[in-house]
């Protein structure tokens, strides 16, 4: 049964940092944890072109209470360039593993990526690195389905030069 979890079970939840959240975590249905759980994606104005720049992104839980989501997959986040994936065409699918994740109340998880103004795509020689300058949009999103519906997202506009 999803959200819902029995007193005996363990008191630790989350990734590998092992934040003690509790069993309280399960206790909020999921959908309503899902509401109460939401994204920011901090870029900056501006990224030299094949020079790599740092944005984060930031998920964080709204709520006064512990909170207990599940996963489709291994992935806990991601972000995307004009809508392609970590801003490689060639795309990854990560193995679909049902996985848990924990926010004690009010926590904030920080994940960062890099970008350099380039999108990776299969070439008939092997890869290829196409050079986008122009005013693109990062999106950074919580890994949950249908993220974009249920607005598990934030999105950012960059100028490449």
């Amino acid at each position: 049964m999803r959200g819902v979890r029995p007193a005996t079970d363990r008191s630790t939840r989350g990734t590998s940092d092992s934040i003690e959240v509790g069993w309280l975590a399960g206790m909020l249905p999921e959908r309503l944890a899902v509401r109460g759980l939401a994204v920011e994606v901090q870029v900056p104005d501006m990224i030299s072109l094949g020079s790599p720049s740092s944005f984060t992104v930031i998920v964080y839980n709204r709520l006064p209470v512990p909170v207990e989501i599940t996963l489709p997959t291994s992935r806990l986040w991601g972000w995307s360039v004009d809508g392609v994936p970590e801003a490689d065409s060639r795309g990854y699918e990560p193995p679909s593993a049902e996985r848990s994740f924990a926010f004690n109340r009010g926590q904030q998880r920080t994940f960062t990526a890099t970008w350099d103004g380039r999108i990776r795509e299969r070439g008939t020689d092997g890869d290829v690195w196409r050079t986008v300058r122009g005013k693109h949009t990062i999106t950074g999103y919580l890994a949950v389905e249908n993220w974009r519906e249920r607005g598990l997202y934030s999105e950012k506009s960059v100028d490449v030069v």
